[in-house]
């Protein structure tokens, strides 16, 4: 089978051989990341890069789960043949040892299926964006409200980081930019209708439960070379992180593309602040010594040198609905923003408000 259809989603192979995915989603014009404040978020804001996460990095167990493999029948021995192949050239019979016990295990082909995923595992990563700028659960949900959002043209960022995946040293390929295909039912792919793994891997990477649908989910998907496995973070592995070098699973984008920052409603508190309202626009911020004082420095010191004149900062406003009611809305609005030494900013309200309906 070189084609596979499931809630209006088709993965198909095209005459390139390549992996394409078609849906009716329409791709937005603007894309979005949020960020909470710690260390690798800034980190990696700051020096211009997505992580591209192994799946066991994903905060759902399903997600991209190797569980969404399976076969309805025993697996040709070319399978095993082109996959692990290398391994036996002096001892095809060894080989063939391994297959026949394989595929008559109750588990059918389980063997295969768990060291397919460990090396393609190994060679994968995704970068989660989303099409919706007014999410009110990503905020709360990935910025507990104090960290940051931040907004790109997706053209321009989809054709960067493709630019910059395929210009790195070393074997490896982009893989797209698709939406996720919610689904009420998480249905294993049956491996043995296609002659590789890779429509099968297009669908792992790519469906999810419904229940995550308020994400709008965009995933870039890319490979490179020894990415790394984080063992550690599942449950009951008892086997220790393949790490070979974290920038393995680093996707740089070019710095001028972040079109705004808008930082969450309570980055600037008194618990990590020092805050003195100077007049009724103006505002000092001043840094107190805190856990993530590092990290905010070097993020406020970022935005002032780079994005002065693409900040917002969120909000909140009344509004009147359709029945003549009050409620409440969220906004962001323009700040202006000065550096009185690496620590202490002023922040200038400009009035230029944006309501998120």
């Amino acid at each position: 089978m070189q084609e596979y259809t499931f809630n209006n989603f088709v993965y198909k192979r095209n005459e390139n051989s390549k992996i394409i995915v078609e849906h009716n989603v329409q791709k937005p014009e603007s894309i979005f990341k949020f960020y909470a404040i710690n260390e690798y978020s800034v980190d990696a804001f700051t020096n211009s890069y997505f992580y591209a996460s192994h799946p066991y990095d994903l905060n759902d167990f399903l997600d991209s789960s190797p569980f969404l493999f399976w076969t309805s029948k025993p697996l040709d021995f070319h399978y095993y043949e082109s996959f692990l192949g290398f391994l036996y050239t002096e001892n095809q019979e060894e080989l063939k040892k391994f297959y026949e016990d394989d595929i008559s295990r109750e588990s059918l082909c389980k063997g295969y299926m768990s060291l397919f995923w460990e090396v393609l595992s190994n060679k994968i990563g995704v970068v989660s964006m989303t099409a919706k700028e007014n999410n009110p659960l990503m905020w709360p949900h990935y910025t507990q409200e104090k960290g940051f959002q931040i907004k790109f043209k997706t053209e321009d960022i989809e054709q960067n980081i493709e630019k910059n995946i395929r210009n790195e040293n070393g074997n490896n390929e982009y893989l797209g930019f698709i939406p996720t295909n919610y689904t009420k039912d998480l249905v294993p792919i049956d491996i043995s209708n296609f002659p590789n793994m890779k429509i099968p891997l297009y669908y792992i990477t790519n469906i999810k439960s419904i229940n995550w649908n308020y994400e709008c989910e965009w995933r870039f998907l890319l490979s490179k070379e020894n990415m790394g496995v984080p063992y550690s973070k599942t449950g009951l592995s008892g086997r220790e992180d393949y790490f070979v070098k974290k920038e393995n699973r680093f996707a740089y984008y070019d710095k001028n593309l972040v079109q705004e920052i808008t930082l969450g409603m309570n980055f600037f508190n008194t618990t990590e602040y020092q805050i003195t309202m100077l007049d009724e626009k103006n505002i000092q911020v001043k840094l107190k010594a805190n856990w993530n004082f590092e990290s905010q420095k070097k993020l406020l010191n970022f935005v002032f040198e780079n994005l002065k004149d693409k900040l917002y900062y969120s909000g909140v406003k009344y509004e009147i609905n359709v029945n003549d009611d009050y409620c409440l809305i969220r906004t962001k609005e323009k700040l202006e923003i000065e550096r009185k030494d690496e620590i202490t900013f002023v922040l200038t309200r400009t009035n230029i408000l944006i309501k998120m309906l």
